[in-house]
């Protein structure tokens, strides 16, 4: 199905027909057609899967079975408070890291021998009874590894759960097993956090008879301290800082106003450079100004009136000229007027922001005085208190100590014990069975997909047209006939079976081809040999004269024996008589037994007539057999295995390409089509024969 001609060997086959038809895309797939296959290959596929599942039931079956005990618990941080202060030993939060450390815990070899020697070592050996012949210093070891292979410790998804999971052929011993792991896992936790709390309490007792020594010197030397910088310094650091924040926070604005009237000044100047004072006058404003550049915008308005009539020379179109020039003197005087004034205002802001600034230097000098001598002052202050909080808080965590030794339990609690198993959990036969089913189920799907998807040869109509671009005349069921002669009495004897009904058609096309020709010539053609030539020329010879049309049939393979090699088709002369001119025409047609049309065919194979074989020699031959009958048909040679079935296709009005279903590759069809269009043989169609039935 995916296999296609390239564009240019579609093109050479038949440029006519091919520009008439939509191009299909060669990486198409066609799903209806493979939906049909699936259909078609049903038995195959649930056949193969049905015997897998049933050999895996049954090899499944014969297995020991293997029981299964389960129990969970979980891990609950949220336990009962009971005393308001901290925990001595903190409650961890369950995360994914403390859940993978929980499970490596139960699958420690310390745990597991804590459990085997609770249960009994025999006991438990009967998980793997061949450890008791090696030596005995390494048996505990062997066999905490083989409870590891039967033991299975997994969190639940989504949720603090863990859940624990022991399999032994003895149901009694894998919920034993279970349940102790489960028990001895919450001991332990129980056992862990009151032994560590029980250490805190020790050393928070040691801490605490150094700690009060320590307090209490600490505290006198701040007293110490605190009365000689008082004395030293006459004032606090707090209202230093206070003074020191308020001029910032006024020197903030003087710059402000210091930056605004500089860039005023800036403005200004760079106006009165580039432009001119009407320029400078867009710039800032005052009374005076608006009042000059209304005057100035009139002057020119009446300017702009009079110039239109009249020069510049006129009286009044001068003076208007020059009363223009009087504002833009006053403006000018104007504008230099507040620019001086912004000077003077820029000038003033600068100076205040100096000052701000000596005098927040000067309070920081005095800061840094003062500083230096409450440095040492707020050190030991902050050790004393350091040291005061630590005894305190000591203090307190060793009574809440003594009382939460004896209130400790585990971080986890069990939610489900084990039970005694009643059913195996394992083997599973139907599970397994299922699933070697759907595996193998699976595994036919796709060879059969991918058989149709890597095809090399034709199984469609529908292929053959899209590929080759020619029409297909008739698809020819396939017949279980042990000669042609048994198809031949099929057609005579039975004809409207659908291989009828299909040469029927075949018949039909050919002679619609041309109403008006009085005869017509067509030769049946292959790629290879056995592809149906021989059947598909004497059926259609059979159908023709059922249609009142006399026929013959001309065997045209030199090298083989078609036609001839039927039983009861002997003849004295053949065409290769005709051909050498040891006989006329007339003497080598024969009229088969039982068979409405008459042959020309060889009565044994001519390799030496083939290779001398011309089209001057074969087309007067065909030119007298078409005056005689109204339909001549001929069998050509396979086309790429004889070099002559060019000539014979030649020799004919027209060509029918025989391929064979699901074994003419493409490649071959390809070559023979492409050879018969660069030597512009006309081609009638294709015959897709034997076709399965329900293809």
């Amino acid at each position: 199905m995916n296999t296609a001609f390239s564009r240019s060997e579609q093109m050479r086959i038949d440029p006519a027909i091919r520009a008439s038809q939509k191009p299909r895309d060669p990486d198409a797939v066609d799903l209806r057609g493979l939906l049909g296959l699936f259909v078609k290959r049903w038995k195959l596929i649930f056949g193969s899967a049905l015997i897998a599942a049933i050999a895996t039931y049954l090899a499944v079956s014969q297995m020991t079975a293997v029981y299964s005990a389960q129990a969970k618990v979980l891990l609950d941080p949220s336990g009962a408070q009971i005393l308001t202060g901290d925990e001595v030993l903190q409650t961890r939060e369950p995360s994914q890291q403390i859940i993978n450390g929980e499970l490596a815990i139960l699958r420690s070899n310390i745990l597991i021998q804590d459990v085997i020697a609770q249960l009994g070592f025999d006991r438990v050996l009967q998980i793997s009874p061949g450890i008791a012949e090696l030596p005995g210093d390494q048996q505990m070891d062997a066999l905490v590894w083989a409870v590891r292979e039967n033991l299975a410790v997994y969190a639940e998804n989504e949720s603090y759960v863990i859940a624990l999971a022991f399999q032994s052929t003895d149901p009694a011993l894998a919920r034993d097993f279970t349940n102790t792991l489960a028990d001895r896992y919450l001991n332990r936790q129980t056992e862990t956090r009151r032994e560590t709390i029980r250490q805190a309490g020790s050393w928070i007792e040691e801490r605490l008879k150094a700690l009060g020594a320590d307090v209490a010197a600490r505290e006198e030397q701040v007293a110490q301290m605190r009365t000689d910088s008082l004395i030293a310094n006459g004032g606090t650091l707090e209202n230093a800082s206070q003074q020191i924040a308020r001029l910032n926070n006024q020197l903030v604005v003087a710059r402000a106003e210091r930056a605004t009237a500089e860039a005023q000044v800036r403005q200004l100047e760079q106006a009165l450079t580039d432009g001119t004072p009407a320029d400078a006058a867009a710039v800032v404003t005052s009374p005076v100004l608006e009042e000059l550049q209304a005057q100035a915008l009139d002057l020119r308005q009446q300017e702009a009136s009079w110039a239109e009539t009249v020069e510049v020379t006129h009286p009044r179109r001068a003076a208007i000229l020059r009363e223009l020039d009087q504002v833009d003197q006053q403006m000018s005087l104007e504008v230099s007027r507040i620019l001086q004034k912004l000077r003077g205002e820029y000038e003033v802001a600068r100076l205040s922001e100096q000052s701000l600034g000596d005098t927040i230097m000067q309070m920081e000098e005095r800061v840094v005085a003062i500083s230096r001598g409450e440095i040492s002052l707020r050190q030991m202050e902050r050790d004393a208190a350091s040291a005061r909080q630590t005894y305190e808080a000591l203090l307190a965590r060793l009574t809440d100590t003594r009382t939460q030794e004896q209130m400790q339990t585990s971080e986890a609690k069990l939610i489900e014990s084990a039970t005694l198993p009643t059913s195996p959990t394992a083997p599973r036969p139907k599970l397994m069975a299922a699933m070697a089913g759907s595996v193998v189920f699976a595994l036919a799907a796709v060879a059969v997909f991918l058989t149709e998807m890597t095809a090399t040869t034709f199984r469609t109509a529908a292929e053959v047209r899209d590929q080759t671009g020619l029409p297909v005349l008739a698809s020819l069921p396939a017949g279980r006939w042990s000669s042609v002669n048994d198809c031949l009495n099929e057609l005579r004897d039975t004809p409207y079976t659908p291989f009828s009904e299909a040469v029927r058609k075949l018949r039909t096309m050919l002679m619609m081809r041309d109403e008006f020709a009085i005869s017509t010539c067509a030769v049946v053609l292959s790629s290879r040999s056995g592809e149906g030539r021989t059947t598909v020329a004497l059926a259609l010879a059979e159908m023709a004269v059922r249609a009142g049309r006399s026929t013959i049939v001309v065997d045209c393979d030199l090298r083989e024996m078609g036609i001839g090699a039927q039983p009861g088709w002997a003849v004295d002369y053949d065409l290769a008589d005709v051909l050498t001119g040891e006989c006329p025409l007339e003497y080598a047609i024969s009229q088969p037994v039982n068979r409405p049309f008459d042959a020309l065919v060889n009565a044994r194979p001519h390799p030496d007539v083939a290779e001398e074989l011309s089209a001057m020699a074969l087309k007067p031959i065909i030119e007298q057999l078409k005056a005689l009958y109204d339909v001549v048909i001929l069998e050509g040679p396979a086309l790429l295995a004889a070099s002559e079935s060019i000539i014979v296709a030649k020799a004919a009005d027209s060509c029918i390409y025989v391929v064979e279903h699901d074994r003419t590759e493409r490649s071959s069809v390809q070559d023979g089509l492409g050879l018969l269009h660069e030597m512009q043989v006309p081609i009638e169609g294709v015959v897709l024969n034997k076709v399965p039935a329900g293809a």
